[in-house]
């Protein structure tokens, strides 16, 4: 236990660090671009780390921050000062810590960082006026569904509109921690033989899925059994969907499209011996796709790893047409907020259209590169009916030669998944659905 506490970066420096990337990140960077930046000034190797865990548990507590802070400050503090409020309330709020230690160790992470240096006792007087009258304040505050649901009000209302019954349960579920879900390499390991691993290292977890294992209890990668020796990866129980549906099969010539990071294109390597081109823009989200494949004992000349853009394929693809197209584009990500807790918080209303315009002209770039009979999978991982269900449509109106197919095991061409708090999770049968799982929308077509 001393070797932990040890090992443990002061709380104080956390918060400063964690106070750094809030301000970057309420300035528009996304939570791990902002704590890339942050962790440049980090003294303890640990700090980053800790860093994080802070500033992920206040996004997902965000509005309520800054209804708090409009309540406990007579105006509106500097940037400095009110990310290292927003990241010592945010502490309070999760308990983790002694009350005492957390205002005690936000006072000290002021002193140490200049631009609020000369605000550590205002920082002390609100974070004590909070604890004086902690449970007024929050219920006055939560009275207002941006606070109660942590959304911005045209994210609330789209998802009200598009779900009428479901909206509360899915914004409730958009603030949990998200469930860390394994999906097991076929080609290493049966699912029941991993699972019995992990129950005779003491290991909580439940089948998810097919292939999806649920980890009840967090770990870093580093830890989770097999993880270095390919056994297993991180994916999603409801991403974990797509390289089975899409039905590759040995002589078959695969385009997984938007490939990065590579989980899918990993899992189509998994299951089958097809010929894979795994199409990613960034070239260094390209570079962890081979990174990945050689982890998963996958690399090699089936599978090849191309720098391109899905909107240009003049410009990389070579040779004939595809048997098979996974699809999953770049969209909102409305549908993995409890992944991304500062998703909602950087899109804009705008974002729906602008975006679902990209998936148009990518789908409208591959769909003359799939061969007749061939199948394209369309995936993106959100809840707005513009890229999914509008979307599918608009798809089949363009291209008269597109014809919606039935996604394996199941009564339509299309599904929308919706994200479920984790405590309404059922023990499944291995051949059913997955019940732990963000929200992804899925539609396949067959060129006619």
């Amino acid at each position: 236990m001393a070797r932990d506490r040890a090992s443990s970066p002061p709380l104080a420096e956390a918060l400063r660090l964690a106070a750094a990337a809030w301000t970057e990140f309420r300035g528009g960077r996304s939570l791990d671009r902002a704590l890339e930046f942050a962790a440049r000034d980090a003294a303890h190797p640990r700090a980053a780390a800790a860093a994080k865990d802070i500033v992920y548990t206040a996004a997902r507590h965000l509005a309520l921050l800054d209804a708090l802070i409009a309540r406990l400050a007579a105006k509106p503090p500097a940037p400095p000062i009110a990310a290292l409020l927003a990241m010592g309330l945010s502490q309070l709020i999760a308990a983790r810590h002694p009350p005492f230690a957390v205002v005690d160790q936000a006072v000290s992470a002021a002193r140490a960082e200049p631009a609020a240096r000369g605000a550590a006792a205002f920082i002390n007087a609100c974070l004590r006026n909070y604890l004086r009258r902690a449970e007024t304040l929050r219920a006055d505050a939560e009275r207002d569904d941006t606070v109660r649901f942590n959304a911005p009000r045209w994210w609330i209302d789209r998802l009200r509109t598009a779900y009428p019954d479901h909206w509360r349960t899915i914004l409730q579920a958009q603030r949990e921690a998200p469930p860390l879900v394994l999906r097991v390499n076929a080609r290493r390991v049966s699912v029941a033989a991993y699972l019995e691993r992990l129950r005779r290292e003491s290991i909580d977890a439940e089948q998810v899925g097919a292939q999806a294992v649920w980890l009840r209890t967090p770990r870093p990668v580093h830890e989770i059994p097999g993880f270095s020796g390919g056994e297993v990866s991180v994916q999603d129980a409801g991403a974990q969907l797509a390289a089975p549906w899409l039905q590759a099969a040995t002589g078959m010539r695969v385009l997984d499209a938007c490939a990065a990071p590579g989980g899918k294109t990993a899992h189509l390597a998994e299951l089958s011996d097809a010929a894979i081109d795994a199409l990613e823009i960034d070239p260094a989200r390209a570079a962890r796709i081979g990174a990945d494949l050689q982890r998963l004992g996958l690399a090699g000349e089936r599978v090849r790893v191309i720098v391109g853009d899905a909107c240009r394929p003049a410009e990389w693809h070579r040779g004939g047409p595809y048997d098979r197209i996974l699809l999953d584009a770049p969209c909102t990500a409305s549908g993995i907020v409890r992944r991304h807790p500062d998703i909602p918080w950087l899109r804009r209303g705008s974002d729906v259209a602008q975006l679902a315009t990209i998936q148009s002209r990518m789908l409208d770039a591959l769909w003359p590169l799939l061969a007749p009979a061939g199948r394209l999978l369309f995936v993106v991982c959100s809840l707005f009916p513009e890229e999914g269900a509008q979307q599918a449509a608009r798809m089949l109106q363009r291209w008269a030669d597109a014809v919606p197919v039935a996604l394996p095991g199941r009564d339509a061409a299309t599904l929308q998944l919706l994200p479920a708090p984790v405590t309404t999770a059922a023990r499944l049968a291995p051949d059913a659905a997955p019940t732990v799982h963000d929200g992804f929308f899925y539609a396949l077509f067959e060129k006619r």
